[in-house]
């Protein structure tokens, strides 16, 4: 029978194989390459409660107004929301082409706009307040081509917003503050799991502008506008996939404990074999899969056999 001074020395050899291990089968990752696209709206359109069958899609400004804003006649217009849509199938193209077919994540995501403080059309309320970027899981609505002097019954209208928001799917992106200045502004957005899902899918991404508070009066330009540097735009930027690391072993209590660090919406394989040969089976002790925010994992592993071998793999 094996006394203590051998189970030790056993477990500290046990150790030594797991290190060794690890230099053989991770790899540090190398400096991540990026690529960043910048996508202009194929639809845009801002609807108004106080109008809810007027179409506003063709027009050079797009509103978020709460409850309370007036306009520069100080004349309240009661409540504005703003829904924008994206095709991202050049983006994911281009992402492909540049860093990989598939094997590249979402690091960032930006919208880029330029608000106008005192618009000129009446329409518009004014005040600096908060407003909240949903991501929508509906595309189905279209843009139209009403102006707020000449508005049109074709297109979204306020009327069409409970066919299309939808509040056990759609999620928020964040909520922001306006400047009250002729500024660009740069909103980040939160990358949600269904949100970085739908840019990777290249098709349609919809967006939903809504006020957060009473008094936000947020106008700023559409895609609609006369100068193309201020129309709005969402900047995406990815990362390719990094090779897989494992931070740290350590046996302690009957077990080994693994960790390492994933990165953003990506899937890791945490996988062991109890041999290492050119035709070993790896089996999956613990898989994670792809999530919005980096984090550490620790997989704690019982000890069955005296000699296991682990190995880590990544994907998107």
């Amino acid at each position: 029978m094996e006394n203590r001074a051998e189970r030790t020395s056993q477990c500290s050899g046990l150790i030594r194989w797991l290190f060794l291990l690890l230099g053989l089968l991770s790899f540090r990752p190398a400096s991540a390459q990026t690529n960043v696209i910048l996508v202009l709206p194929d639809a845009d359109a801002f609807v108004s409660a106080a109008a809810p069958a007027n179409n506003y899609g063709g027009g050079g400004g797009l509103s978020v107004s709460g409850s309370s804003a007036v306009n520069g006649l100080g004349e309240q217009g009661g409540l504005f929301d703003t829904l924008m849509r994206f095709s991202l199938s050049n983006a994911v193209v281009t992402f492909d082409n540049s860093l990989g077919a598939g094997n590249w994540s979402i690091a960032k995501a930006r919208l880029l706009l330029h608000e106008v403080a005192a618009p000129n059309a009446p329409i518009f309320n004014r005040g600096v307040g908060s407003f909240q970027v949903l991501w929508l899981a509906s595309d189905s609505w279209i843009e139209g081509a009403g102006i707020p002097r000449a508005p049109s019954s074709n297109g979204v209208k306020w009327n069409d917003l409970p066919s299309i928001v939808n509040s056990a799917l759609d999620l928020s992106l964040g909520v922001f503050t306006n400047s009250g200045k002729n500024l660009p502004i740069s909103l980040t957005l939160n990358l949600r799991d269904p949100f970085v899902a739908d840019i990777r899918g290249g098709g349609e991404v919809s967006l939903h502008f809504t006020a957060a508070s009473p008094g936000v009066g947020f106008t700023f330009n559409s895609r609609s506008v006369g100068s193309t540097s201020e129309r709005p735009l969402l900047e995406i930027t990815a990362s390719a996939a990094p090779k897989p690391r494992i931070d740290s072993i350590n046996l302690s209590g009957g077990s080994v404990s693994v960790s390492f660090t994933t990165m953003s919406n990506l899937t890791y394989r945490l996988q062991g074999s109890d041999t290492l040969t050119s035709s070993s089976a790896w089996t999956d002790l613990f898989v994670v899969p792809g999530q919005a925010a980096p984090g550490v994992q620790v997989f704690q592993d019982g000890i069955t056999n005296r000699q296991r071998f682990y190995r880590l793999s990544v994907s998107p």
